[in-house]
C-alpha cells in the first residue's frame, strides 16, 4: 500500500512539473504580445514627442497619459528596472518580454509596471506601462491546476484503496481464517481480473493440497489398519511359542510397533476432521487424562486448578498423553502437569527437568514425520507426537508454545481462549 500511494503521489508530482512547463510556454506568446503592444505604444509615443515642439511636449505627453499608460518628464519610482528605447542589441519587445519574465519569477501573482527611457533632443521622458491582469490570471490558472491534479491524486489513491489494496486485504484475512489449512475461496464475480486469477491460482493449489492429504490419510490408514492384525498374531505367538525371554523382547518391540501404527491413526483422525469428543470442564478432562496415564505408566505430578472451560474430552486426552509420552521419552523425571486459569482462558503445562529443545527445533517438530534425535524411532516413536498436539491445539483454537520455569524446567503449553473450541 506504501508503495502504490507513493508511486500514485509522484506520477502526481511529475503530471503537476508538466504542467507548469506547459503553463509556461503558454506564458511565452504572451509576453511576446504584451511587448509588442507596449514597444509600439513607445515607439509611438517617443516619435510624437519629438515630432511636437519643446513647450507642448507636456501637454501632448498629459493627453498620451491613459489607462495604464503614464508618460511623464518625472523619473518614476522604480525607474532601475527601466527599459531603455532605442537598443542596438535588442529589440523594445525583446528586452519587455524578458522584463516580464523576471518580474514574473520574482513577484508572481503581483502588479508591476514595464518603464521606457525615451530620448528625445536632449530630454529624458518616461513611458510606464503597468501589468496586472497578466500575472494574475497566470497564477490563478496554476492554482486552479493544481487543485485540479491534487483531486486527481486523491481520485487515484481512493480508487486504488477501494480496487486493490482493500480486496487484497479481506482476501489475506480470509486466508488467515483458515488457521493453517488451505481451503478454497468464494469467487466474486464483481472482483477485478487480476483479483479473480489470483483468487483462482490459490483455490487450485487448495484443491492440490486438500488431494495430496487425502492421498496420504488413505495411506496411513490403509497401513496402519493392515498392520493390526499381523501385529496381533505375532503377539500371541511370542507369548504362547516363545521362550519367556524371547518373548518379552519380542513384546517391548510390539509394543513400540503398536505405539507407531496408534500416532498414524491418531494422526489420520484429526486430520480428516474426526470428532473431538464431548464439551467438558477442562479440569475434569485432564483429571481423567491423568488417572487412565497413571494405570499403565510413570507417575506424574499435577496442579490442577479449577477450570470450567468447556473443551472437547478426547482432544484434550490425546493431546495430554502425547505431551506426557515426550516428557518422559526425551526429558528427565519428574514430569508434573499444571493448569491454571488465566485473564485469556487458560493454560495447560506439561513440565519436566530435561534441557528441552530450541524455539527452532520445537517449529521443526511440529511437522508430521519430523524427528529431531536418531533414536525416537527406536522408542516407538515416529515423528507425529508433537505433530499430533499441534493439531489438536490448531482444532481447539489454541496455541503451543514453549516454557522455562523458575527452577529451570523445560515444558510445552497450551494456550486456550476463554471462546476455545466446544464442537464434539
Amino acid at each position: 500500500m506504501r508503495r502504490l500511494t507513493g508511486g500514485v503521489a509522484l506520477i502526481a508530482l511529475l503530471s503537476f512539473g508538466a504542467q507548469s512547463v506547459v503553463l509556461m510556454m503558454w506564458l511565452l506568446p504572451v509576453a511576446d504580445d504584451l511587448a509588442g503592444i507596449a514597444a509600439e505604444q513607445a515607439a509611438m509615443a517617443q516619435a510624437a514627442l519629438q515630432a511636437a515642439p519643446r513647450e507642448q511636449r507636456p501637454a501632448l505627453a498629459a493627453r498620451m497619459s491613459a489607462g495604464r499608460v503614464t508618460v511623464a518628464a518625472e523619473r518614476p519610482p522604480g525607474a532601475e528596472d527601466m527599459v531603455a528605447l532605442p537598443s542596438s542589441d535588442l529589440s523594445a519587445g525583446e528586452r519587455l518580454r524578458h522584463a516580464i519574465e523576471a518580474r514574473l519569477a520574482r513577484r508572481p501573482g503581483q502588479s508591476f509596471a514595464a518603464i521606457f527611457r525615451l530620448q528625445v533632443d536632449d530630454e529624458a521622458w518616461w513611458l510606464t506601462r503597468e501589468y496586472s491582469a497578466a500575472p494574475g490570471a497566470v497564477s490563478g490558472t496554476l492554482v486552479v491546476w493544481l487543485v485540479l491534479l491534487a483531486g486527481v491524486t486523491v481520485g487515484a489513491l481512493l480508487m486504488s484503496v477501494r480496487l486493490i489494496a482493500r480486496p487484497l486485504g479481506r482476501l489475506a484475512a480470509q486466508i488467515a481464517l483458515q488457521r493453517g489449512t488451505l481451503q478454497p475461496l468464494p469467487e466474486r464475480a464483481d472482483a477485478s481480473a487480476e483479483l479473480q486469477a489470483l483468487v483462482q491460482a490459490f483455490n487450485a493449489l487448495a484443491q492440490q493440497a486438500a488431494a495430496a492429504g487425502q492421498a496420504r490419510q488413505q495411506l496411513l490408514a490403509g497401513v496402519s489398519h493392515d498392520l493390526r492384525t499381523p501385529l496381533a498374531r505375532l503377539r500371541l505367538r511370542a507369548e504362547t511359542q516363545c521362550e519367556p525371554a524371547v518373548a518379552e523382547a519380542l513384546a517391548a518391540d510390539l509394543h513400540a510397533l503398536e505405539r507407531i501404527v496408534d500416532q498414524f491413526l491418531a494422526y489420520v483422525q484429526g486430520d480428516s476432521g474426526a470428532a473431538l469428543g464431548v464439551p467438558e470442564p477442562l479440569d475434569q478432562s485432564v483429571r481423567e487424562a491423568l488417572a487412565r496415564y497413571a494405570a499403565g505408566g510413570p507417575a506424574v505430578r499435577s496442579r490442577i486448578e479449577p477450570v470450567t472451560l468447556a473443551v472437547p474430552d478426547l482432544a484434550v486426552q490425546r493431546l495430554l498423553l502425547n505431551l506426557i509420552d515426550n516428557a518422559q521419552a526425551y526429558g528427565r523425571a519428574p514430569v508434573e502437569v499444571v493448569l491454571q486459569a488465566t485473564p485469556e482462558g487458560a493454560e495447560l503445562r506439561v513440565l519436566d527437568g530435561g534441557a528441552g529443545m530450541s524455539e527452532e527445533e520445537f517449529q521443526r517438530a511440529q511437522q508430521p514425520f519430523v524427528r529431531l534425535t536418531r533414536t525416537r524411532g527406536e522408542l516407538g516413536h515416529c515423528g507425529l507426537g508433537l505433530a499430533i498436539v499441534a493439531q489438536i491445539a490448531r482444532q481447539l483454537g489454541g496455541r503451543l508454545k514453549l516454557l522455562r520455569d523458575g527452577d529451570g524446567r523445560f515444558g510445552i503449553a497450551l494456550v486456550l481462549p476463554a471462546g476455545g473450541a466446544s464442537q464434539g
